[in-house]
């Protein structure tokens, strides 16, 4: 039953997906009965799917010719997907000098749904497996941008982060502990950057430093990544640096930015 009815709503996200498609600049309206012979499917479930889009806002209909066109919800999103953009493109000079100078890979991230999402990254002329890339997913827990950014949420958005703990472990050095991570994020709050020591991935040790709005508020995080022998010890201050710069750039490239 469970496995009929998980069938079932996938069946449904991918007829509503394609129905989205069916909008172009060229076709921007759409009939029932035009969208049903389309995608090949009945007019009644056409018209159940059209009346959860509209409910959440991703259609509209015309009162007049009873036609569906796009709604603002898909426009709000398309803001989001070009803001997250324009952030990886405006941060990538700052990346690319804090790479240049420090020869470690860099990377800017931001959180999305207590997910690290990384929207741009840098790599250094001897690349070491990481376990990052664009676009890639990362718990925030043990990993130096996660730790920036839970460090900065809203005191009830972070208390119901810590409470989902205990947290999975990684590595040996992983802290899954609430308590402690709380403990963590209060000291990277005030010191302004985090440092991971092989929390994500045995061998890699990264930095990271906030990048804030124009408001003032944290959105970001600039990070470098690198093995662990040189991503730490003497070099770790002048890293440290490094990486501060980079967000403090990255923060005063947004103040002059239009988004």
């Amino acid at each position: 039953m469970r496995a009929a009815k998980e069938q079932t709503a996938s069946s449904s996200l991918e007829n509503a997906l394609r129905l989205l498609n069916l909008f172009t600049i060229d076709e921007p309206e759409w009939s029932i009965s035009d969208m049903a012979q389309e995608l090949g499917i009945a007019n009644s479930t056409v018209h159940r799917l059209l009346n959860t889009l509209l409910a959440e806002g991703f259609v509209s209909k015309d009162p007049r010719t009873r036609q569906y066109r796009l709604g603002s919800s898909v426009l709000a999103l398309g803001h989001l997907v070009q803001s997250r953009l324009k952030l990886g493109q405006i941060a990538f000079p700052a990346l690319q000098r804090l790479v240049d100078l420090s020869n470690e890979t860099a990377h800017i991230g931001i959180l999305k749904d207590y997910s690290v999402i990384y929207l741009t990254k840098v790599e250094c002329s001897h690349p070491i497996r990481l376990l990052s890339h664009v676009g890639r997913r990362n718990e925030p827990h043990c990993t130096s941008t996660g730790q920036v950014l839970l460090a900065h949420l809203p005191p009830s958005r972070l208390e119901a982060y810590l409470q989902s703990g205990p947290f999975r472990a990684c590595t040996k050095k992983t802290i899954t502990d609430p308590e402690k991570l709380r403990q963590l994020l209060v000291k990277v709050k005030q010191q302004g950057y985090a440092v991971s020591v092989e929390e994500l991935h045995e061998g890699v040790s990264s930095i990271a430093a906030p990048v804030t709005n124009p408001a003032g508020e944290v959105i970001a995080a600039v990070t470098l990544a690198g093995p662990t022998q040189r991503v730490g010890g003497a070099s770790l201050p002048r890293l440290v640096k490094l990486v501060r710069e980079a967000a403090e750039e990255v923060s005063r490239r947004l103040a002059g930015a239009s988004f």
